[in-house]
Parts: structure tokens; sequence; C-alpha cells
């Protein structure tokens, strides 16, 4: 196994750790949707469906790319995306650098998912490298995804110990990108969030589809600082928990950035908190961590009926919570009266 391939594998067994979530209070727990004891909507024929790059979803709900590159990845990543299609959810693969380096198409996850939004996955510290621009091209031809994510992860890179430091020039290459391909390209986060700042900049060069991917769930930072050596783990002690929270970086966006396709992700942990960020103004939410460990049990088993038992019970949660607030659809949801306690 190649050392990429390995660190891979790793990230998969750190992120099913506890210890891999920010130790901050989640800021969506900072949203009280109001409740309603006049619903005037039948709990039964509660809407959950939308569209999302062109394609029809049953709930507003994406499972976010984490993994990819390895042996163990790519049996994930397949069953996810078989799961993805049947629950008829959007479906975004991890990082598809390390199986391009190895040559190893992932294409057959596109004829898994034919039905639903498929997101690929790229590095954008990888995209200013020599022959980034042709890589991002190769990864759109081999997945034929339905919009192609850079990742944003200049905290992460920072504490890794093989990160890039190298981050001058991403503005420049994300333009040709988009003047390059006819996908649409997505930009997000890996946990520490997107301020109005980048998400205007991006905006204006051509980008619509932003994943916030907040603080608040998994923390790639605590997640490369148990890699590290000892002297990069007491310069970045202080920044374990740097970032944007998810709820205030979608009620920044919603306010402030239009024309624009929101993600909300970053410590989503069931339904409720699903429609807290539809209602914070996403217009769909993504989860990773929590259904990875649904999936893979600690002995490393593959289940793929306990991650459908987690999403049926995601989506009957999101309906609970538009019935309680009124809300017959997302349209409405999005309208209901609620409340954000204040942001410390």
């Amino acid at each position: 196994m190649s050392d990429l391939s390995t660190r891979k594998d790793e990230h998969i067994d750190l992120a099913k750790d506890a210890e891999a979530l920010a130790q901050v209070p989640n800021s969506l727990d900072h949203v009280r949707l109001t409740h309603q004891a006049l619903p005037e909507c039948d709990a039964d024929d509660i809407d959950t469906r939308t569209r999302f790059l062109g394609k029809p979803l049953a709930a507003p709900l994406m499972i976010s790319g984490m993994t990819g590159g390895s042996a163990r990845g790519d049996a994930i990543n397949k069953l996810l995306a078989e799961i993805a299609n049947t629950h008829k959810l959007a479906f975004g693969v991890g990082s598809q650098r390390a199986s391009l380096s190895q040559n190893n198409s992932q294409s057959q996850l596109r004829a898994l998912a034919q039905d639903i939004p498929l997101i690929g996955n790229l590095g954008a510290a990888q995209l200013i490298e020599e022959g980034g621009l042709t890589l991002a091209l190769k990864a759109i031809d081999d997945l034929a995804p339905d919009a192609l994510a850079i990742h944003l992860n200049p905290l992460q890179e920072l504490v890794q110990p093989e990160g890039d430091r190298a981050w001058r020039g991403v503005m420049d290459m994300l333009a040709k990108l988009v003047k390059s391909t006819s996908t649409p390209i997505m930009i997000k986060e890996v946990g520490a969030g997107l301020s109005v700042k980048a998400v205007t900049r991006l905006r204006d060069i051509g980008i619509r589809y932003f994943d916030v991917a907040g603080l608040g769930g998994t923390n790639w930072a605590r997640i490369e600082n148990s890699r590290t050596d000892q002297r990069r783990q007491d310069i970045m002690a202080p920044f374990m928990d740097w970032g944007i929270p998810t709820c205030q970086a979608l009620l920044d966006l919603r306010d402030a950035v239009n024309d624009i396709q929101l993600i909300g992700s970053g410590g989503v942990r069931h339904g409720l908190d699903v429609a807290r960020c539809l209602w914070l103004g996403a217009d769909i939410v993504a989860a990773a961590g929590v259904f990875i460990k649904a999936l893979e049990a600690a002995d490393g088993s593959l289940h793929p009926d306990q991650l459908s038992h987690v999403l049926d019970i995601w989506k009957d949660q999101i309906r609970v919570a538009m019935f309680l607030t009124g809300s017959s659809n997302i349209k409405a949801l999005k309208e209901a009266d609620g409340a954000i306690a204040p942001l410390s």
C-alpha cells in the first residue's frame, strides 16, 4: 500500500474517533425552530423532495466525501454510492487525488449513482501544483460527476506532516478551471467554514455552489495533529478549534451573497440539524462522519443495512421538524418562524 493510501485509511480510523470532533459547543443548538400548535398540514403529506444540480432528491441531504484512494476507501465509496442512489440522496466522493495517482479509476461510482447528483473532489493545493489543471480535468473525465468540489483546507494542510504550505495562486487556477469545463465547480471547506469574503470572490469568478463545512463536526486539524510531531503540536495547540461555526457561516452567507447554492455541513448530527441548516439558508445539507460510523463497524466490517436505517431515521426526523413548524414542503420550512440564540 502506498504512503498516500495508508494516510487515507488512517483518516478513516481517526475520523471515527470521538476526539476528532471539534471541542466546542455545536452552533446548531443555538437555532430554535418555533413550535406550531396549529400546523395546518398533515404529517403523512409532508413533502421533503427537492432538486440539486438538476436532479431530483427524495430529501435535501447529501452523503459527503470523506474517503477514497485505498482498497478500504473504495469499498466504502461503492456502498455509499449504492445506498445514496437507493435513497435518492446526493453523494460526494472523497479526494480523487490518491486514486488518480495510482491510475485507479472510480468510474464505476457513476454507474452506481446514475439517478442522483454525484460530486467529485480534489484539493485546492493540488490544483496549483504543476499539472494541477490537467489533474482536475482528469478527475472530471474519470468520474463524470455532476459537479467537482475543490476543497479548501489551509488549516488541515498546515497541521498535516505532509501538508502543502504553498497557497498563492489558488484563485487564478480556480478561474481557469471554471473556464475550462462545463461541469459546475463547487467549493467546500473541511471543517473551518467559508467566509462571506471568500464566497463573494469565488462567486465573482463564476462559482455558484458552496459547502460551508463549518466548525462543529469532524475536525481535521485535530485529526492531523494526532499524526504530527510534538513541536508542530505545540505550535498549533491554540488553533485546534479555529474556524467559523456552521450556524454563523450559513447565517452570514444567506444575508450577504445572492445567486449561489449553499450546502450546510459541519456538526450535522440528525434530521433536526438538517432542518435547522435549511432554515438558516442551506439548499441541501451534508454529513460524512456519522454515516461512515454507521456503515463501518469497529472491526472493519461493513453494514449497509445499518446506514440505510440511519438515513431512514434522519428523513423521518426532517419530516417531524417540518410538521411541528407547520411546513408542508422545504420552501415553507425556510420561511418558518424561529430564533437564534446569541453566538458567543
